[in-house]
């Protein structure tokens, strides 16, 4: 045999040989099945049998069943929002972890035409224990409740878009907000909002809105409900109330301290009002958003949270050194006649407040009033600082002066009180308050010195 046909024979033999013993190497074990909370191990999958021509194909009838369940867990579908997946789907929770409980109805047929299995609390309380009891149905009947709120507002919405003028221009989007909240409405109700119950809610929030934001177009206002559940307190009684989480009276907002609790309870604002929907206790309300509810045209409660102001305006301010009278407008003229909470506050802006009621040439003093105090007050700070100054060098020297000490404190009280208060608020009492304060700060280092 020549040297290429026994190379030729060899090869043959190897490749031969190669192929036998890859027919008897077994197959390579499937990797194992993933673990994902509250499941066990699923069963190895029955490859699919291939459809035989003329057979029946159940989805040509059972089309996307559970599509709309699906896309709520998933945090998508909705109107108006970004993608919010529940918390369960985020760490691989499925179908079957949370639907253990057979239906009654279908045990005697199990076995013929397979089992539903409903949701169960105990589910629940497998993974996060009994202080999770109740949260389940209180889920239900949360989203039961701002569903409710919402559909008289809905239909009412509808009476007004069929009573609207046709020719209105703002009709066509007064009308895709309505169309939008009934969207996000169904898709709560259709598609069973438990399934991702934050993501429901703002959902159902952002129906509200809209429907608010669809009459104010067509010039009507908005449909009165109690909807303060809807507008975003459904954070508490979704979760807060339920995992016992207690509020803070008070909670310090831009080096303010803000009343927290009484937020809620008296003046009607909701978790969202100030928090995130989507990142658990982040803030997002901003100085605008204070602005936008203290400062509406709802809200003539000035004199609620601007206080020294009222004071001042109203000679109320509590001083040993002068005694106040009010301003002379106090009785007639409220804040909202010379401040213009539409307008970016101004001296001009001032000015065309006073023309309403005065002459022209009576807006040449509030320059004097607005700017020119500001003379008055730096002279006044000047001799407190005097007076300051002295009363560090004699507590240096280990002497104490307490007639000095007092007309100093009251100085600087008068001083404060006008700053606070402002002095156009009351012209009269800042020139006796600043007159006085000099005066007592003058005296107080005389005391020292003699």
């Amino acid at each position: 045999m020549s040297r290429a046909a026994l190379a030729g024979a060899l090869l043959a033999l190897a490749l031969a040989a190669g192929l036998a013993g890859a027919q008897e190497r077994p197959p390579a074990a499937p990797p194992p099945a993933p673990m994902h909370p509250g499941l066990r191990p699923l069963p190895p999958e029955t490859p699919a049998t291939p459809q035989r021509r003329g057979e029946l194909d159940c989805a040509a009838c059972h089309v996307s069943k559970h599509q709309g369940v699906v896309r709520m867990y998933l945090g998508m579908g909705g109107h108006g929002t970004p993608m919010i997946p529940s918390h369960m789907f985020q760490v691989r929770v499925e179908c079957v972890a949370c639907h253990i409980a057979p239906k009654e109805a279908e045990e005697l047929r199990k076995g013929l035409v397979g089992q539903t299995f409903r949701p169960s609390e105990q589910a629940c309380l497998g993974c996060h224990g009994e202080r999770y009891r109740g949260m389940l149905r209180q889920w239900t009947d949360t989203l039961e409740r701002m569903s409710a709120v919402l559909a008289p507002k809905l239909e009412a919405a509808r009476d007004v878009l069929r009573a609207a003028d046709p020719r209105n221009p703002k009709l066509e989007r007064a009308r895709k907000l309505v169309d939008d909240a009934e969207f996000n409405a169904r898709f709560v109700t259709f598609a069973k909002g438990v399934h991702n119950v934050f993501y429901a809610a703002d959902l159902l929030k952002l129906a509200n809105a809209w429907l608010d934001e669809a009459v104010g177009l067509l010039g009507r206002p908005p449909i009165k409900s109690d909807d303060q559940l809807v507008r975003g307190g459904y954070c508490a009684t979704l979760c807060h109330q339920a995992a016992g989480v207690k509020q803070t009276e008070t909670v310090t907002f831009r080096k303010q301290k803000v009343p927290h609790v009484r937020h809620v309870s008296e003046f009607g604002a909701t978790c969202t009002s100030c928090h995130s929907a989507e990142t658990h206790k982040a803030v997002t309300a901003t100085p605008a958003t204070c602005t936008a509810c203290h400062h509406s045209p709802q809200n003539e409660r000035c004199e609620s949270c601007h206080r020294e102001q009222s004071a001042f305006y109203r000679g109320k301010t509590a001083t040993a050194l002068a005694t106040l009278t009010p301003n002379l407008m106090a009785e007639t003229v409220a804040c909202t006649s010379c401040h213009d909470r539409s307008r970016k506050p101004s001296r001009a802006a001032l000015a065309e407040a006073c023309l309403g009621c005065h002459e022209p040439q009576y807006t040449l003093i509030l320059p004097e009033w607005t700017a020119g105090f500001g003379d008055e007050v730096r002279r006044t700070a000047a001799a407190v600082g005097k007076a300051e100054a002295a009363l560090a060098r004699v507590r240096r020297a280990g002497r104490k002066n307490p007639e000095a000490e007092a007309l100093l404190a009251r100085a600087r009280e008068a001083l404060a009180l006008v700053r606070k208060g402002g002095a156009a608020h009351n012209p009269l009492a800042a020139d006796a308050l600043l007159s006085a304060a000099r005066e007592a700060a003058a005296q107080a280092a005389a005391g020292v010195r003699q």
